[in-house]
């Protein structure tokens, strides 16, 4: 999975290097959002109570979401232990150079699943998931994400989701595209096209390609949540929900505190009858 996720990336343009110029307009950006983020009434109660946090940084890529929320805690005098976890070697070799860069401290690295984040053995008073990650996780695989950070969480700690409604912004506002050009330049161009639905798992399929073709096409699975379902999925493992909006009403920060830990990874580890006999 891993290997896929790095081909697709490297097909498809995303400012995910702080060391470019997009990529340092996006930290920039983030940094503003985590800013913001820290003037919420849950983050100021749990920064009450302790100088000193340990945030883990999942689906954390080259760590642009995860360094801007530490560096936001030690501007207002919180000292900081940051781990950033991703399936992507390079991403997080790049993650790991320059969050020391940037924050001036060892930044932690791990190449693991965030749907078996427990497994690292690491408890976290911040779980953040910056970057708009939830596509790469179906219902299913969500679920055993939840259950994984609740598992990792202090009793009184966060998870923050950055997302945006992709019900209301693709399916309302844009309209699903069966073909998509997602980049274009003078001399190449990035396209994906849908090339199946998975009735079981909600998940639609595209193939990305490179022309003038430059290796084999990339096929993904994505899952396009809605805020609704994604926050109602998160409160069957957390007592309450918030949602603070960022640009726009329906992009912004999923908050979600107090672990329930009825459903633990281990109760979610074999995929139930109706995947299983796909």
């Amino acid at each position: 999975m891993g290997e896929r996720l790095e081909e697709l990336y490297r097909l498809v343009p995303w400012p995910e290097d702080p060391r470019s110029e997009e990529g340092k307009r996006r930290y920039v950006e983030a940094l503003s959002q985590m800013r913001k983020l820290l003037g919420h009434e849950w983050l100021k109660q749990l920064l009450e109570s302790r100088r000193k946090v340990s945030v883990l940084d999942v689906c954390g890529g080259t760590g642009i979401g995860g360094v801007a929320l530490a560096r936001a805690l030690q501007e207002a005098g919180v000292e900081v232990d940051l781990t950033i976890l991703d399936l992507r070697r390079n991403a997080l070799e790049v993650a790991f150079r320059w969050g020391r860069e940037e924050l001036g401290r060892e930044v932690q690295v791990v190449e693991a699943d965030a749907r078996r984040a427990h497994e690292i053995g690491l408890r976290a008073d911040i779980v953040l998931m910056y970057g708009l990650s939830a596509p790469h996780f179906d219902p299913w695989d969500m679920a055993r994400l939840f259950s994984s950070v609740s598992e990792v969480l202090n009793s009184d700690g966060l998870f923050v989701i950055e997302e945006t409604d992709r019900r209301y912004s693709i399916f309302f506002l844009q309209g699903y595209a069966r073909a998509l050009a997602e980049s274009a330049g003078e001399d190449s161009l990035v396209a994906s096209f849908h090339v199946g639905y998975s009735v079981r798992r909600g998940t639609f399929r595209r193939a990305t390609v490179k022309l003038p073709s430059a290796g084999r096409v990339v096929v993904s699975d994505f899952y396009f949540w809605g805020l609704a379902e994604l926050m109602t999925l998160a409160w069957l493992f957390f007592e309450d929900v918030d949602f603070l909006p960022v640009r726009r009403s329906y992009s912004g920060f999923i908050l979600t505190c107090k672990p329930r830990g009825r459903l633990r990874p281990s109760d979610l580890s074999r995929d139930p009858r109706v995947l299983r006999e796909t």
